[in-house]
């Protein structure tokens, strides 16, 4: 069988002219190589040096073989490199997946960038619901997840850590009779048009907003373009409806939109994080010093 070694006696011998040069660069004796090399033509079928004449040369298939061999050795040996630093833990990929109604602001961005560095991994950050989140890191698809519950899906097999809480606010157009209000009861909401109301098979928010306008004794009413995503802040730029958001959005509110205060007991949305119970030990470390950076 050939093996790496050979490969690099192969490419040692061409750049060095000849056996003899390679060998004394190799530390070996001269038979010794070209004894590999001759097991490793065996092993291939067909021979990569002229021998007919007393300086050697690379025949047609064994030039072809050794720029082959020289290129993706090369490469070869970054993947085993790479595999390495994963086999150590080091420069591990970790997927990262949030849902949209959690804004990745810079300072968010920032803790992600310094736990990168102290232990040497790398995130890959996406978007994705609530529910797929579950799935996904369930599959081993992703390996850490944010969220706000309610989760409709079960969370059995998975770690969950509240990071933080923040309140709720009530989005409103700048034409908005509410506009100028320092704060707003839920009750004075019945009759607008929500533009973010509750999927049938999704939790998170819009689910937290419904209950919420539930226990005030009122079912939000759909406003006639809706998103559960953070786009919905343009339907209430567009003057289409209102929506109750955390206080994050408040990075990315249009100039169009003011923000008011939700006045309710216990009016705030929480933030997990999670990931699979069964997730080794290089995902279960990152997951415990993000805990730690957010909560701080």
């Amino acid at each position: 069988m050939t093996t790496l070694k050979q490969f690099n006696y192969l490419i040692r011998i061409v750049e060095e002219g000849g056996f003899i040069a390679a060998a004394e660069k190799l530390f070996i004796a001269q038979s010794a190589l070209s004894r590999q090399i001759k097991l490793l033509e065996e092993e291939i079928g067909f021979e990569i040096f002229d021998r007919s004449d007393k300086k050697i040369k690379l025949t047609k298939a064994g030039q072809f073989f050794y720029l082959q061999v020289k290129n993706n050795l090369l490469n070869l040996n970054h993947i085993i490199e790479n595999a390495r630093e994963i086999s150590s833990g080091l420069h591990r990929l970790i997927k990262v997946a949030h849902s949209s109604t959690i804004s990745m602001s810079l300072e968010k961005v920032q803790l992600f960038d310094q736990v990168a560095k102290q232990q040497s991994i790398n995130f890959e950050i996406n978007n994705l619901s609530s529910e797929d989140q579950v799935l996904e890191l369930l599959k081993g698809n992703i390996d850490i997840g944010f969220f706000r519950p309610p989760i409709l899906n079960s969370m059995d097999g998975l770690s969950a850590v509240q990071l933080y809480d923040e309140p709720l606010y009530v989005a409103v157009h700048q034409d908005h009779h509410l506009a100028k209000a320092t704060t707003v009861k839920i009750q004075q909401l019945e009759d607008e048009d929500f533009v973010s109301t509750p999927h049938a098979e999704r939790g998170g928010l819009s689910y937290l907003v419904s209950n919420i306008c539930l226990s005030a004794g009122f079912a939000p009413k759909k406003a006639r373009v809706q998103s559960r995503k953070v786009s919905q802040l343009q339907l209430v730029a567009a003057n289409i409806g209102i929506c109750i958001v955390p206080a994050e959005f408040k990075n990315i509110v249009p100039e169009q939109v003011r923000l008011i205060a939700l006045d309710i007991e216990q009016a705030s949305s929480d933030v997990f994080m999670a990931w699979n119970s069964h997730a080794d030990d290089a995902v279960v470390k990152c997951a415990k010093e993000l805990v730690k950076c957010f909560q701080q």
